[in-house]
């Protein structure tokens, strides 16, 4: 073992793992937004992220206290008010929806790459949680 405690194989699996992202952002990136191949691109990955994430037990809960829950219902209540305001009303750029705003960045390779490896990264994140 090393001085943090990890074996040699916990740090080639993680090469490993970050190597396949990075690969699977630069192909999944060549697909145009909005297209179909794009959508499988998303699910191929998004799908099986998803169902760890719902059916992964974590080896140990803290129980959210009412304050803390209120908190993030409130923000994401917020959040999804505010999109969905902006979704129904006028689609400009005194008034734009999140993905107005992504659009100058994710028509672009790289900026396609970098939106793919954040995006799967986040899902990495939250299902290792």
């Amino acid at each position: 073992m090393d001085p943090e405690g990890r074996t040699a194989h916990h740090g080639g699996r993680r090469a490993a793992v970050i190597a396949a992202v990075v690969a699977y952002a630069l192909v999944a990136a060549l697909c145009q937004p909005l297209t179909g191949p794009a959508l499988i691109a998303v699910l191929v990955v998004g799908a099986p992220l998803f169902s760890v994430g719902v059916w992964r037990r974590p080896s140990r809960v803290q129980p959210a206290g009412r304050r803390s829950a209120a908190v993030w219902l409130g923000v994401g209540a917020l959040a999804g008010a505010f999109e969905l305001g902006v979704w129904l009303g006028p689609d400009d750029t005194a008034h734009p929806t999140l993905s107005t705003l992504a659009d100058p960045l994710l028509s672009t390779y790289p900026g396609r790459v970098i939106g793919y490896l954040i995006w799967i990264g986040a899902g990495l994140w939250l299902v290792s949680r």
